[in-house]
């Protein structure tokens, strides 16, 4: 049986299923006589301290193994457990109502985490595993019940649960949990963030997933595809253990490729960067072999929070990732909210089509003090590191310009207050519409680099919503549209003196990177996960040879013409584990 969800953390893994079904706590409503009210808020607030001991192990575990960003997930846990009004509320419940500590507890913790059921935006909805995950922790605590969690795990499994908390996800047997699959949660969920983090493969959104399967069986996960398989036959056995095998030699022959150039057989050199989410991240790119960091998303900053970040704490982020890089260039995009990502905080009304509304840049400039705070930030970086400016969905010359404004008033006042910063940072703009790729000229006289965004820009050049899966196969990277958009503004930047790169899920495939390449684009910017894949694609080929590919592939009238171009005539060139893994990971999925 093969059932779909999202791809939480990549990866594969094969072993028998583990059904991790959550203790059920029996919480009974209990009145108290007036002489036991003090002796049970006493110990409700043991209970806390008791769970506040917990997670600051847990934390420092985390931090040990992933470092400090990834620990402060679970600050906001702490933060939950000393919230002001939860304990005024369990308090005030114990002494007026005369009821026991888990009874009010409960409750109350019950009704907060009912609040994100309803909520829109992705980021925040997923905070209401965090409240569960805290109320579990007190509440084990208060009953005396301990904590069962995985002590039943005898042997290396593949985990399956409703769902695991980010404190859960972190206290797994790493040498007894091969992967875990979720019948809840997404992406950007704390657990999943943790998976990721621990080189956990995992898949989320599993609807049905623990009653589908038995402990015992025999299945497999693919992190990459988000595909469980249960009781696979003989067949798919076999291709699993071979993709597995295949991918402990790819990591072993490509770990070579670590301190060697992305340069071309004949001596082309291609900037090849790693994109990251998180400054937790930054340890995993300076090892995996990349020039820099070629885009740092800085969202995360805004969508897991109620209230704006302040200027000093996402100057120490950017402190972190700039310092850690050790003088390799690094991309901070500016904020790109909107569309799928809203923080609840900026106001932000409901949008009948957001990713036509205001979104990047656009939502940007109708918040300048925040949009100006974080330029503070970066730019106070730039003291400590190569940094880059880079501003998101960009569409026409008088964005930019109001945008450089906001940034030249910023630096202004850097200079009032006495903070050092890098007056040579370059600043350069996301092209990310067909608007900025046929104003890409005039663009060029106003900024340092140009990044082509490849997911949005196939996505508005196309007229298709990427995830809209009905319209799944109308996503296509070798559109010769996407190609000309691409050639438009490589030849639009190369003429004022700019370089050109690309971020993107386009630029990760390794034969569309040789296709850019040839294409004239000057820097790639890749998960982490497909630096070295990249790497070694690009040091198979001969640039001369690719320039004419490229011709040859802008004139060919549709995506399929293109495709089997770049199979003749560059799958012969790369690595065989290249071509296979791309086989593998374009398949048809089924549900998927």
């Amino acid at each position: 049986m093969r059932l779909s969800g999202i791809a939480a953390s990549p990866g594969l893994a094969l072993g028998p299923i583990f059904r991790f079904e959550r203790e059920e706590f029996a919480v009974r409503e209990i009145e108290l006589m007036p002489e036991a009210v003090e002796g049970e808020l006493e110990r409700f607030h043991a209970a806390l301290e008791v769970s506040r001991r917990d997670l600051a192990g847990i934390r420092d575990g985390i931090a040990a193994e992933l470092g400090e960003t990834d620990a402060r997930i679970y600050d906001a846990h702490l933060l939950i457990l000393d919230d002001p009004e939860l304990l005024e509320s369990v308090e005030r419940g114990i002494r007026a109502q005369h009821r026991n500590a888990a009874f009010v507890f409960r409750a109350y913790m019950t009704g907060i985490a009912s609040t994100f059921d309803n909520v829109e935006d992705e980021y925040l909805r997923e905070r209401r595993a965090d409240i569960a995950d805290c109320a579990r922790r007190v509440l084990r605590h208060l009953l005396g019940t301990g904590t069962r969690q995985f002590d039943e795990l005898r042997e290396p499994a593949i985990v399956v649960a409703h769902d695991l908390g980010p404190s859960e996800v972190a206290m797994l047997p790493r040498d007894k949990v091969l992967g875990f699959v979720l019948e809840v949660g997404g992406r950007t969920s704390h657990g999943a963030i943790v998976a990721r983090g621990r080189g956990i493969p995992a898949i989320v959104s599993v609807p049905a997933a623990l009653q589908s399967v038995r402990t015992g069986a025999t299945a497999a996960i693919d992190g990459y595809l988000g595909v469980l398989e249960t009781d696979p036959g003989e067949s798919a056995l076999a291709q699993y253990r071979v993709r597995m095998e295949r991918a402990r030699v790819r990591t072993e022959s490509m770990r070579s490729l670590e301190h060697e150039p992305a340069v071309t057989r004949d001596g082309h050199k291609l900037e090849l960067g790693a994109n990251l989410e998180l400054p937790g991240e930054a340890a995993a790119a300076a090892v995996s072999g990349a020039d820099g960091v070629g885009l740092f998303r800085t969202e995360f900053f805004y969508l897991n929070r109620t209230e704006r970040p302040t200027e000093e704490e996402q100057y120490q982020a950017y402190r972190y990732v700039a310092e850690r890089m050790q003088g390799r260039p690094v991309i901070f995009r500016t904020m790109d909210l909107g569309g799928d990502k809203v923080a609840s905080y900026l106001g932000v009304t409901h949008e009948t089509n957001p990713f036509l509304g205001l979104r990047g840049i656009r939502l940007a400039l109708t918040s300048p003090e925040m949009f100006r705070t974080q330029i503070r930030a970066i730019y106070r970086a730039s003291a400590h590191g190569r940094v880059r400016l880079m501003f998101p969905m960009v569409s026409g010359v008088e964005e930019l310009h109001r945008a450089l404004l906001l940034r030249d008033e910023a630096l202004v006042e850097l200079q009032v207050a006495g903070q050092a910063y890098d007056p040579k940072v370059e600043v350069g703009i996301m092209i990310e519409t067909p608007s900025a790729v046929w104003m890409a000229d005039a663009l060029a006289r106003h900024s340092d680099f140009f990044s082509i965004g490849s997911n949005d820009l196939i996505q508005y050049t196309l007229a298709m919503d990427r995830d809209n899966p009905r319209l799944a196969h109308l996503y296509e990277p070798l559109d010769p549209a996407v190609l000309r958009s691409v050639r438009h503004t490589v030849d639009a930047a190369h003429a004022a003196g700019r370089w050109v790169g690309v971020c993107g899920e386009m630029a990760g495939d390794p034969q569309n990177a040789v296709l850019l390449l040839g294409l004239g684009v000057d820097e790639l910017s890749v998960s982490v996960y497909d630096v070295p894949r990249v790497k070694s694609a690009i040091r198979s080929v001969q640039y001369e040879a690719l320039s004419e590919l490229a011709a040859r592939a802008l004139r060919c009238e549709s995506a399929e013409a293109v495709r089997a171009l770049m199979h003749r005539e560059v799958d012969r060139l790369l690595p065989s584990f290249l071509v296979q893994d791309r086989a593998q990971e374009t398949a048809p999925q089924g549900d998927a």
